[in-house]
């Protein structure tokens, strides 16, 4: 059975995966997630984190924007 948390996780990488490595880091003690990405080939230090998985793809889209 698929989590809600790995179809969001499925959805950002077939929206962003080209782009960007998308992940996200479980909390222990109470069950929630950390949403990361970073660009492909991007130093670890470069990474985007967010709440919720809308929020990281608002904080990609933001910065696709403002690299053109």
């Amino acid at each position: 059975m698929t989590s809600g948390t790995d179809k969001a996780l499925a959805s950002l990488r077939e929206q962003w995966g080209e782009l960007w490595e998308v992940w996200y880091v479980p909390h222990a003690l109470d069950g929630s997630v950390t949403w990361c990405a970073r660009r492909h080939g991007d130093q670890l230090l470069n990474v985007i984190h967010a709440d919720t998985a809308e929020h990281l793809a608002e904080y990609l889209t933001d910065a696709e924007a403002d690299s053109e």
